[in-house]
């Protein structure tokens, strides 16, 4: 299962920040199916990170991510794509994982593809 993170309970599309995510869609990767989830970790990137884990999550994909929520992330054994600053879709997302073209990141090449995406702490969620 591939934990991708979103704005609004009903959006398709990835959300720009991970840990200020309000929910994550949890996608079926033998399926296609998902489900959606409130994020309890909203406002807080490990929060985020155990909230992923929690869910069961094998695989999470992220517009923006910091070094520290990818760290524990590959840490608790849970690969890391980029979405490569694109507003993907979750069949967007579902088909390159498919199709074993998503870019995984790695401990070598995490300088280059992580950003956490915020110079201050803003948050967008409800859990300030």
């Amino acid at each position: 299962m591939i934990a991708i993170p979103l704005n609004k309970d009903n959006d398709t599309t990835i959300s720009d920040l991970y840990g200020n995510a309000p929910y994550f869609a949890l996608l079926d990767l033998k399926t296609g199916s998902f489900t959606v989830e409130e994020n309890s970790g909203c406002g807080n990137g490990l929060d985020t990170a155990k909230f992923v884990k929690d869910a069961g999550a094998t695989s999470t994909i992220f517009y923006h991510m910091g070094e520290g929520v990818f760290k524990n992330l590959y840490e608790n054994g849970i690969k890391v794509f980029s979405a490569t600053k694109m507003y993907l879709s979750i069949e967007d997302i579902y088909r390159s994982i498919l199709d074993n073209t998503s870019k995984l990141v790695t401990k070598d090449n995490c300088e280059s593809l992580l950003d956490s995406g915020t110079t201050s702490c803003s948050c967008e969620c409800e859990n300030k």
